[in-house]
């Protein structure tokens, strides 16, 4: 186990719908923020075009209202920029397309740090998109955007080829590394609470925040925490299998 205490300069985040990286990150990205001046930016994968029971409303409104909200939402944390790539909601597809924007973002941005979804799960299923945007996420930040040789096209002088540090997988079955979001709770339900198409109990979805914050905890000794799988993607070049 590991308790995170230092915070890069930079990280990217890559979130398949409006709304997941806010309760899986939320508490991380406000105090990295907050405390150090982390540069953040969030990659939203999917349009979130299908997140309604309301028939009235069609996916283009919705589209347009989600990202309002995904924009506000970032707005109240601080992140620098959010990147709109679009594809639609249950959708992604680990194909050149998405593989390909992904890894020019983190050329681009050049993070020390990518926050995803664990895309791999052993005893509950999880939403498509969210496995794709995860298990693709890894593979551009691990494989492909430290290597010219992928996607040559994209390199310039402002874009380069990009090893990132490690990553941090939230939604995970087996977190072994943590952060202390003490004091930073309430801005995680803030931002949560900008998706208020999705959120249709806001009292109650702060509160079970605070008790996820609080479980987190429990696990490493910290009053409130937010619980990660971490990633290490600095290994011995023989073992990283371009």
């Amino acid at each position: 186990m590991e308790i995170i205490e230092q915070a890069p300069k930079r990280a990217i985040v890559v979130t398949p719908h409006p709304d997941d990286c806010e309760g899986g990150c939320g508490g991380t990205m406000a105090k990295w923020i907050d405390s150090s001046n982390t540069d953040i930016v969030v990659i939203l994968c999917t349009k979130g075009d299908k997140g309604t029971g309301d028939r009235s409303l069609t996916p283009e409104k919705l589209t347009a209202i989600r990202e309002i909200e995904q924009q506000n939402a970032s707005d109240s944390l601080g992140i620098s920029r959010v990147v709109f790539l679009r594809h639609p909601d249950g959708g992604l597809e680990d194909d050149e397309e998405f593989r390909r924007e992904l890894v020019y973002e983190i050329r681009k941005h050049k993070p020390e740090v990518l926050f995803c979804i664990d895309p791999v799960r052993s005893t509950t299923h999880t939403h498509r998109d969210h496995r794709k945007s995860g298990q693709c996420a890894i593979d551009a930040a691990f494989s492909f955007a430290p290597n010219p040789n992928v996607f040559p096209d994209q390199i310039s002088d402002d874009v380069q080829a990009h090893q990132m540090d490690y990553a941090l997988l939230w939604s995970t079955e087996d977190p072994d590394a943590f952060i202390n979001t003490k004091g930073y709770v309430d801005m995680k339900a803030d931002s949560l609470l900008c998706h208020v198409s999705q959120i249709p109990n806001p009292e109650g979805t702060r509160k079970r925040l605070h008790d996820r914050a609080e479980e987190a905890g429990e696990k490493c000794g910290l009053e409130h925490a937010e619980g990660f799988r971490k990633l290490d993607f600095r290994v011995d070049p023989l073992e990283r299998g371009f």
